[in-house]
């Protein structure tokens, strides 16, 4: 009785799915959706506002995660594959916050903002690497790396967190 049962609810979840597609002549007739556009930058004011959430919310778990494991502590060094593979997950999240940092609306063409992203970019691409080859030492080196980005910023443009 379950198998014809199971049959049954099949076949009926079969043709409800088939009455939900549109026929092969009706898939043609649709107009193309619009492309999309690029988004407007950010005024200076909105982004000076959206960064405490992107620090609360991507930077700082992902260097929660990153920065635990380059402080040379045998204790806190990464040890199982797993959590290599955390460390180099989080320093991807901190190369990819570094590639929205570079947009317009962030930068706003600043030349000191500019170059702690670069900082930023290029320590947390070490921290990938490093990670991935379960190398700590190199780990610690792209961690001073990152530590420098961090503190510049910060220096420049958020002194009361330093």
């Amino acid at each position: 009785m379950a198998a014809r049962t199971r049959r049954l609810h099949a076949m009926l979840l079969a043709a409800l799915l088939a009455g939900c597609a549109p026929a092969d002549e009706d898939r043609g007739a649709r107009p193309a959706a619009a492309p999309l556009q690029p988004a407007a930058p950010m005024p200076a004011d909105e982004a000076s506002l959206a960064m405490p959430d992107l620090m609360a919310l991507v930077v700082d778990p992902a260097a929660g995660v990153f920065g635990p494991a380059f402080q040379r502590d045998p204790q806190r060094e990464p040890k199982a594959a797993q959590a290599w593979q955390a460390v180099a997950d989080a320093a991807s999240e901190l190369e990819r916050t570094a590639a929205v940092l570079e947009q317009p609306g962030w930068s706003l063409g600043r030349a000191e903002w500019l170059r702690s992203v670069a900082e930023l970019r290029e320590g947390t691409r070490a921290g990938v690497q490093a990670a991935r080859q379960r190398d700590a030492r190199q780990l610690a080196r792209a961690a001073q790396r990152l530590q420098v980005a961090c503190d510049g910023c910060h220096a420049q443009y958020a002194p009361a967190l330093r």
